[in-house]
């Protein structure tokens, strides 16, 4: 009975680290449902209905356009401005897990003011290509959702990080779109993991495991419920200490689960990284010549694992965010 506690116990723990992607999924097919209804719509022209052109013609029309991107040549390190964010379309959202994290009321007068100061000073970093968690083949949707938030107030009610914030940013440069980079060809077997730590006894590693989760959710819950600023929100998610904690949950604890004639552990944090490497990967590619600074705007754990594989890239120079935003 200790034992099936336990396995509960991790069961709901670990899937308090995938339930933003589950609700991502779900926002991306609102999205797609209220973008579908507004295009329909006289008042946007025949420009958005263009844009929002889907189908294997136009993934496959998208897919060229990216082949043809050039890498960059210059001898001169780009820009890397790196943001990792929770999930803030996730607010007033409780589930049945045992960590729960709450998220910021992002469209509160306080945190829209505050939104306003922080993309004016990155507005000032200037990138000239902004990436975002979301898959390629969704490339043509985040083109026509963009198209809807600039001409429209359709943006005016979503919490998601990638309008609040990325779309804000864009649509002040005048950009002509924000790259989706995300990769989701990965497995994660997280059912066959509690079995393994079940059968083996590994209770020392299932604590283990919980704890780095319930000192992140703690010490973040603790930020969103005394209103702090945006400002110190961010900086804390990304502090080099986050970002090592973060990316140790793969490396130093998933990694143990079973004997060594089981991998279950090895392989799971092997997907994390491939996803992580893949959306790395997507980043080079789409950068041109002429680029001199980007943007890059993921969940923070991507951020974690992302950072590290772009410090032994010569040909980019990471920017920290507090440089920017702590005055």
């Amino acid at each position: 009975m200790k034992i099936m506690k336990y396995l509960i116990v991790l069961s709901l723990t670990i899937l308090f680290v995938f339930s933003a992607r589950a609700q991502e999924n779900k926002s991306i097919i609102k999205a797609t449902q209220t973008e579908k209804s507004t295009v329909r719509s006289k008042q946007l022209g025949k420009s958005t209905i263009k844009a929002t052109q889907s189908g294997e013609s136009t993934i496959r029309a998208n897919e060229k356009q990216r082949t043809k991107v050039k890498g960059h040549q210059s001898n001169k390190p780009i820009k890397t401005l790196l943001i990792g964010v929770s999930h803030w379309a996730n607010y007033g959202q409780k589930g049945n897990d045992v960590v729960q994290t709450n998220e910021p009321d992002i469209l509160s007068n306080q945190y829209q003011k505050e939104l306003e100061e922080i993309a004016s000073k990155i507005k000032k970093f200037n990138p000239d290509k902004i990436f975002v968690e979301r898959v390629i083949d969704y490339q043509p949707k985040l083109d026509s959702l963009y198209q809807l938030y600039k001409t429209s107030n359709w943006g005016d009610n979503k919490r998601n990080e990638i309008y609040q914030l990325g779309f804000r940013i864009a649509k002040s440069l005048n950009h002509k779109r924000v790259y989706g980079v995300d990769f989701h060809g990965t497995q994660f077997p997280f059912d066959s993991i509690v079995k393994v730590i079940q059968q083996e006894n590994q209770m020392g590693l299932m604590n283990e495991i919980q704890i780095k989760l319930q000192h992140f959710a703690k010490q973040y819950n603790k930020l969103v419920a005394e209103k702090k600023s945006l400002k110190e929100i961010l900086i804390f998610l990304n502090t080099k200490e986050n970002k090592k904690a973060n990316l140790s949950l793969y490396l130093s604890s998933m990694s143990k689960v079973g004997k060594l004639d089981n991998n279950i552990g090895i392989f799971t944090a092997s997907e994390w990284l491939r996803r992580n490497l893949n959306m790395y990967g997507f980043i080079l590619k789409y950068i041109e010549p002429k680029d001199e600074r980007i943007m890059v705007l993921l969940g923070a754990g991507h951020i974690a694992a992302i950072e590290n594989m772009m410090d032994y890239n010569s040909g980019l120079e990471i920017i920290k965010l507090n440089e920017l935003i702590d005055d």
